[in-house]
């Protein structure tokens, strides 16, 4: 009798495909802090990439996912629940925009986001931006200014223009331009803001050019910033919008943001995503929206960036921070891994990004105000 060979060991997962991951193992969380496998606390001033705004375990975020699992744990959109539609309505009322297609991260609102503005204006180009980030998908890619030549061919015409350069945006729009896609800060690139009346501007050269204005606020929206989208702080709506990050508390869900005249253009069948807009994610943005709304979240955030650039522009060492509200980039006069890691040891958690020298904060906005000071404490310490 013959036996089959033995069948290789799987290999071990890889965690965001090997991405390089910090030596610590997390096993829970309580407010803004969080805890390893051996107990140690770490105040978390990364948020999980700028997602958990309402700290961990927040007991009525909580609440509100159990009460939905054990009322309706799923359903598709094939037909209506009304927590999706409170939770659009809420979503809509908060950010300012008419209409909102619930996905499930925000790669995936880009890629609708890209498709309904190549489809709405029947033209083929997106002009996006150098250093820009969209997400990785094959669509998003394409707007994405790295990682897009490791997977070609790009989806769709797009042409990279410099980020804050006002002219040769304009020197790159065209009657083939469907839409201008941009961060109004750049986060993965390290919280790179561009200069004052930029968006504005922006959005007149669109709006000269009958090119629809996309705004990727995955990342600096539903008030990590200090603003429910932070077009808003420069005056600006967008045609299109997408959020992700903090909208669902650390629950995954995202949404595109759209006005009537642009949903308008979109027919049924033309998007469509099985998970995206269930119950349970539902539940957790009407959740995340209605507690940033009772207990003052997003002006709590604004103060506390307010705070935290007061005390960390004083260390010497720290040559500019950028960004607002819980979402900043510290610029160092070194390079920010060797003083993530010596951070770490101290017990915080902060993240780097695109600029080598800079070192990214995304805290939650119920981090209380002595968890400034400590913070400083220590990067003053490490970078003497």
């Amino acid at each position: 009798m013959s036996v089959a060979p033995a069948l290789p060991l799987p290999p071990p997962l890889l965690d965001n495909l090997g991405a390089a991951q910090l030596p610590v193992t997390l096993v829970r969380g309580q407010g803004a802090r969080v805890f390893d496998d051996a107990g140690r606390a770490y105040w978390d001033f990364y948020g999980g990439h700028a997602v958990t705004m309402l700290g961990q375990g927040h007991p009525r975020w909580v609440a509100a996912i159990a009460a939905q699992a054990a009322k309706l744990s799923f359903c598709t959109t094939m037909t209506p629940t009304p927590v999706r539609d409170r939770a659009a309505t809420a979503l809509c009322a908060f950010t300012g925009m008419d209409v909102a297609f619930f996905v499930n991260s925000g790669a995936e609102a880009n890629e609708a986001a890209l498709k309904i503005a190549r489809k709405a204006t029947g033209r083929p180009v997106v002009v996006s931006m150098v250093k820009g980030f969209h997400g990785r998908t094959m669509g998003a890619l394409g707007v994405t200014y790295k990682y897009r030549d490791q997977h070609e061919p790009a989806h769709g015409d797009v042409r990279f223009v410099p980020f804050g350069d006002i002219q040769a945006l304009r020197d790159a729009m065209g009657p083939d331009v469907a839409a201008v896609m941009l961060e109004p800060v750049q986060g993965i690139a390290g919280i790179v803001e561009p200069p004052p009346g930029y968006l504005a501007a922006v959005e007149a050269a669109c709006r000269q050019e009958g090119a629809l204005l996309i705004c990727d606020e995955v990342q600096s929206g539903i008030g990590r910033a200090g603003w429910p989208l932070l077009s808003m702080k420069e005056g600006v709506r967008p045609d299109i919008a997408t959020v992700g990050k903090g909208l669902g508390g650390g629950f995954p869900v995202a949404a595109t943001l759209m006005t009537e005249a642009v949903a308008a253009t979109v027919q049924p069948g033309e998007h469509g995503t099985t998970f995206g807009g269930g119950p349970l994610a539902c539940a957790a943005v009407e959740a995340t929206l209605n507690i940033l709304r009772d207990e003052g979240l997003v002006g709590r955030a604004a103060r506390l960036g307010e705070l935290l650039k007061l005390e960390l522009s004083k260390i010497e060492g720290v040559n500019e921070v950028r960004g607002g509200g819980v979402w900043l980039g510290l610029v160092l006069d070194r390079p920010a891994k060797p003083i993530q890691m010596a951070l770490l040891e101290r017990g915080f958690m902060c993240g780097t990004s695109g600029d080598p020298n800079v070192l990214r904060l995304c805290p939650p906005a119920v981090l209380p105000e002595s968890a400034i000071g400590a913070l400083a404490a220590s990067l003053q310490a490490v970078l003497a």
